[in-house]
């Protein structure tokens, strides 16, 4: 098209350059010999005016055709975007336009929004702190402006949105509007979230097994001591007279296996708590045989004279829980009580069966809990001032209320230090 016009000028320019060629050689010529080629020239001039005339006349209609048909190209183009909202704002701030991609993302129809302030798009926080006509000031001060922040739906829904803001100005340089371009990033910004949460709960992960490591290699050392000496005592009674001493080291190396065992449990049980991999499977369950069983398993573990009383309140009925994940608590709870209580002492287990749920409370007579520490009780590696000495990880309580939230349980704690504490756990049924 545009090599077509250029030769068709240079054309015209040339018939022109010659007629006023042919009139000044005409000019120069006698008047009878060259009358009739004159009026030739003249007519050869006249014709080429016009035809240059009318060649600029017909190709600025046709250009002009060409810029409305491309607007009309754009303008459907736009209409039809649906991943991004595309409209224009007048200087004040109103919404002009409407695509496609504005009425998905926002939830307004064109008829609804056209003519109102987009305003209507911002949090009543966000208005009050004057945003709208703040980012329309800072794109006609910077020539565009972006933001990314909070945008609210017809519906009253909230979105993350990265806005685009870029002042319109005519010919003579006045300021007609903006255009606005938004898009949807709450998919964007949900996968960032995920993606930091997930970096973190793996470096949280990383440290707890790092201090396990190094609790784990300090607790490990005086049970293994004290089995390894168990043994070498034994090995010096071999008389049949010798049993009770034989016994009492043998009943040394099961207490110190058990606390094993038990710092093994309490690592295991928080990795699956920490990878989602321990569910909630409720069922039909007696919690007086599930808790006597609990009770039972503890034997090995109780210290000279020390015992362990089940008591119930209320009708026993069965409960929804989940019997594993129960299990687990009540033997935590147990073992603690037996762990910090002394010789001939006893532990306390009641269920309490109150018409919409079921408590149980297991109660020693042993160290207690300081006041000021209790608030802690169930964070991760707590332990309190005055366990000094006694074996533990600090993640037993952790894992019993995360338990516990899974099962929609609750647990609190009543304990006066050197006295003994209390631990309730209510559970829903």
């Amino acid at each position: 098209m545009v090599l077509t016009r250029r030769r068709t000028v240079l054309l015209l320019s040339s018939l022109l350059i010659a007629s006023l060629i042919l009139i000044f050689i005409v000019l120069l010529s006698p008047a009878q010999r060259t009358q009739g080629l004159f009026v030739s020239t003249l007519i050869l001039l006249a014709s080429t005016l016009t035809i240059l005339i009318l060649f600029y006349f017909t190709g600025g209609r046709a250009t002009e055709r060409d810029y409305q048909e491309l607007e009309q190209h754009l303008h459907f183009l736009v209409q039809h975007i649906k991943d991004y909202a595309i409209f224009l704002i007048d200087p004040e701030g109103r919404v002009m336009t409407w695509n496609k991609g504005a009425e998905q993302i926002k939830g307004y129809t064109a008829s609804e929004i056209i003519g109102q302030p987009i305003s209507v798009f911002y949090s009543d926080e966000d208005n009050r702190r004057g945003e709208p006509s703040n980012n329309l000031k800072r794109a006609l001060e910077q020539g565009r402006y972006e933001s990314v922040g909070l945008r609210k739906r017809k519906d009253g829904s909230i979105f993350y949105a990265d806005v685009v803001f870029t002042p319109i100005y005519d010919d003579r340089n006045t300021l007609k509007g903006f255009a606005k371009i938004t898009r949807d990033i709450t998919d964007q910004k949900k996968a960032e979230a995920d993606m930091i949460s997930t970096l973190a709960r793996e470096k949280e992960l990383n440290e707890m097994k790092t201090g396990f490591v190094t609790l784990a290699s300090h607790e490990f050392k005086t049970p293994l001591s004290v089995i390894l000496s168990s043994v070498s005592l034994i090995e010096k009674y071999p008389d049949s007279d010798q049993q009770d001493k034989r016994l009492k080291h043998i009943h040394r190396i099961k207490s110190n296996v058990n606390n094993l065992k038990q710092i093994l449990n309490d690592f295991l049980s928080l990795e699956k708590l920490e990878g989602g991999i321990v569910q909630n499977c409720p069922a039909e369950t007696d919690l007086f045989h599930l808790t006597r069983e609990a009770i039972l398993d503890m034997e090995n573990s109780l210290k000279e004279d020390q015992h362990i009383q089940l008591r119930t309140e209320g009708t026993p009925r069965l409960i929804s829980v989940d019997n594993q994940l129960l299990r687990n608590v009540l033997s935590n709870l147990l073992s603690n009580a037996v762990k910090y209580s002394p010789e001939s002492t006893s532990v306390d287990c009641t269920l309490n069966y109150r018409p919409t749920a079921v408590e149980i409370r297991v109660r020693d007579h042993g160290i207690g809990i300081p006041q000021e520490e209790q608030q802690h009780l169930f964070e991760r590696f707590f332990r309190a001032t005055n366990t000094t000495g006694i074996s533990g990880t600090g993640l037993g309580l952790s894992i019993v209320k995360r338990y516990l939230d899974l099962m929609g349980g609750q647990i609190r704690v009543s304990s006066i230090s050197g006295e003994g504490s209390t631990f309730i756990v209510t559970l829903p049924g």
